[in-house]
C-alpha cells in the first residue's frame, strides 16, 4: 500500500467555471498572505480542519498550514509542494521496536 505524502494547496476561489485565483479573502489569510492548508496530514485529527478549493476548483479540507509547520514532526517542504514529515518514521521506528522487544520476550 503506497503512503500518501502530506502536501501543501494553496487555496483559491473560483471566479467562474473555469477559473480561480488565489482566495486573499479566505480566514488563514490576512489579506495579503497566501493561505495554504496541508492535507493528507497523519495526525490532522489534532488540529482544526479548513476547507476551500484548489487551484483547479475542486473542494479540499486539511490543516493550516502554519499549524504544520508549527508540528515537532514538520521537517521542511519537499519537492513541488510535498511535505517532509517524520510522524511515520517515527511512528514506524516505535512499532518496529515493540515488535523486536516482543521477539525478544521482554
Amino acid at each position: 500500500m503506497r503512503k500518501v505524502q502530506p502536501h501543501r494547496v494553496v487555496l483559491h476561489k473560483k471566479i467562474n467555471e473555469f477559473e480561480t485565483e488565489i482566495d486573499f479573502g479566505h480566514e488563514l489569510s490576512d489579506g495579503f498572505g497566501i493561505p495554504a492548508i496541508v492535507i493528507n496530514c497523519p495526525i490532522e485529527k489534532k488540529f482544526k480542519k479548513y476547507k476551500g478549493f484548489d487551484e483547479y476548483g475542486e473542494k479540499v479540507e486539511g490543516i493550516s498550514f502554519d499549524d504544520c509547520m508549527d508540528c515537532t514532526f514538520f521537517g521542511e517542504l519537499g519537492s513541488g509542494q510535498e511535505i517532509i514529515c517524520f510522524y511515520r518514521n517515527k511512528l514506524e521506528k516505535r512499532q518496529n521496536e515493540g515488535i523486536q522487544c516482543f521477539f525478544r520476550g521482554k
